[in-house]
């Protein structure tokens, strides 16, 4: 094998993996579950359901049903569609690198103006940032689907 068929072999696996998306039903799906994830992990604090590991769960629950969403293809896939994708992973990736930069520093603030004994530095959790990065994903495509 010489050295451009491997290059275009590469080529062909990661162009596969970028343009990869979910059948358009799949989008139903993930946003079902991803308000029942909601539903239950909010009755477990109603309830005063202390388990930790299931509230993990969810957590991850939630995460992997906003993903199915956020690969699921719309019902027109075309080149304005992968257009605004890409726009909206961009704002998505700066605003999350922002949050996750400038968050960490108010939270310091807030806690030594509120509790002058105790205000620790504390980094954001896996969950939050992930969280972040698809919400404002998701928000941000849908606003400029609306516009175009």
């Amino acid at each position: 094998m010489n050295l451009k068929s491997i290059s275009d072999c590469e080529q062909k696996k990661m162009s596969k993996l970028i343009n990869y998306k979910l059948p358009n039903k799949y989008k139903k799906l993930g946003w079902a579950g991803f308000v029942l994830s909601i539903v239950v992990l909010l009755s477990t604090k109603l309830f005063d359901n202390d388990s930790t590991v299931l509230v993990e769960i969810l957590k991850r629950l939630m995460l992997v049903f906003l993903m199915v969403v956020v690969l699921s293809k719309e019902k027109v896939e075309d080149e304005m569609i992968k257009t605004i994708r890409a726009q909206a992973f961009s704002m998505a990736f700066i605003a999350g690198v922002v949050y996750t930069l400038v968050q960490p520093i108010i939270n310091f603030i807030v806690g030594s103006i509120l509790n002058k004994d105790m205000f620790l530095f504390e980094e954001l959790g896996d969950f939050q940032v992930l969280w972040f990065l698809l919400i404002i994903y998701l928000v941000v495509f849908n606003k400029l689907k609306k516009r175009s």
